[in-house]
């Protein structure tokens, strides 16, 4: 296509035009080509080969102009009088489609016929849009649903329904009464937490030693969702938790770096840094619970640490990351105050000595 010359740049050579001299409806598109000015192809007229015209300063026209394609060596665009437009009927099978080509699209030309907006593709396009917002009506009633997707239209339809419960966890939908399955939503915010259970089994020597954590409450969401939500999430994890598949209801819990570290030294190697003669560690999921905030069981938390159980909150830590994250920033603060008053303080210095030598003496 880069050593090939459009039909316009051809035709404009052979009346004797260059590329110094030429109609003010063209400029020079590239190194070898005329090419159309924008307000030129906004006053063209278009036909389609079924006859439906299209207006080149509507949207569809301003959407013509821009296109552009090469296939199967032909080079479709304005300059060639053959810019491609999708099917506004969306017909697979319709015989103008270039053969081969995967897009429901068929070339278009200039025509000198006068625009009629009843014999056009924009009025194809409104009742296409007007369709489409019928239906979408039908199905959600006019709320708005993350689960009813845009479809391609070659079906018959333009929106079609994909239950996701993520996509109404990551949107936040707010309808009192779900628009798939036509049943009230509890709004209240929840949260799904679960506990991790951590065992370290490790020998040196003739040494067995076994050491059990366990940190509790650890958030699947960042942020609370509505109880129907997170209950219908909850099922469906489960019902596709399996050992045969290797799914879990938590497929990606919170692993920090050392805990990926560990799981691959215990799989792999069985040892640990040289530490030890043989390791062993294990990253387990319990406790699964829907709640509005984590709560504290004290009278279990004693009874595992009876057992040599060590109890870690997940709160806990994170509160102590953020405070530790607050002094960071204070010392910071205060470093960068330090600095400030050293730079200040020669200059000060100066200063007074040019006010106790530098009078003048007579």
């Amino acid at each position: 296509m880069s050593d090939e010359l459009n039909a316009l740049t051809r035709r404009l050579y052979a009346q004797g035009y260059t590329r110094e001299n030429h109609p003010d409806t063209v400029c020079w598109g590239d190194w070898q080509n005329f090419c159309y000015k924008w307000e030129t192809m906004l006053g063209f007229t278009w036909e389609t080969p079924c006859g439906l015209l299209i207006q080149g300063e509507s949207n569809v026209g301003r959407s013509l102009a821009i296109s552009e394609c090469f296939y199967q060596h032909v080079w479709y665009c304005p300059e060639n009088d053959n810019p491609l437009l999708h099917c506004p009927y969306y017909q697979k099978g319709c015989q103008h489609i270039p053969q081969g080509l995967k897009l429901i699209m068929c070339p278009c030309h200039q025509t000198d016929r006068p625009y009629d907006y009843e014999h056009s593709v924009e009025r194809i396009t409104a009742e296409n849009i007007r369709k489409a917002h019928k239906q979408y009506m039908e199905l959600t009633g006019g709320a708005y649903c993350a689960c009813v997707v845009g479809s391609n239209g070659y079906e018959g339809g333009w929106y079609e329904v994909k239950y996701d419960v993520e996509k109404c966890i990551r949107q936040g939908c707010k309808n009192p009464v779900c628009v798939i399955r036509k049943q009230p939503r509890n709004l209240k915010k929840v949260n799904i937490f679960y506990d991790v259970r951590r065992t370290w089994i490790t020998r040196r020597g003739f040494l067995e030693e076994k050491k059990v954590e366990v940190t509790k409450g650890i958030k699947v969401f960042e942020h609370p969702v509505a109880r129907t939500d997170a209950e219908i999430w909850l099922k469906i994890k489960e019902h596709e938790a399996s050992p045969l598949n290797n799914y879990a209801v938590i497929e990606h819990p919170k692993k920090t770096l050392e805990d990926r570290r560990q799981e691959y030294f215990s799989h792999m190697h069985r040892h640990y840094d040289d530490q030890y003669d043989y390791f062993e560690f294990h990253y387990e999921v319990e406790n699964i619970r829907i709640a509005r905030s984590e709560q504290r069981d004290l009278l279990q938390d004693l009874r595992d640490a009876a057992e040599g159980v060590e109890v870690v909150h997940n709160i806990d830590q994170l509160k102590a990351k953020a405070a530790a994250k607050r002094a960071t920033k204070a010392h910071r603060r205060e470093l960068k105050a330090r600095r400030t008053q050293r730079a200040a303080l020669p200059s000060a210095q100066s200063d007074e000595q040019i006010s106790i030598f530098g009078g003048d003496f007579k």
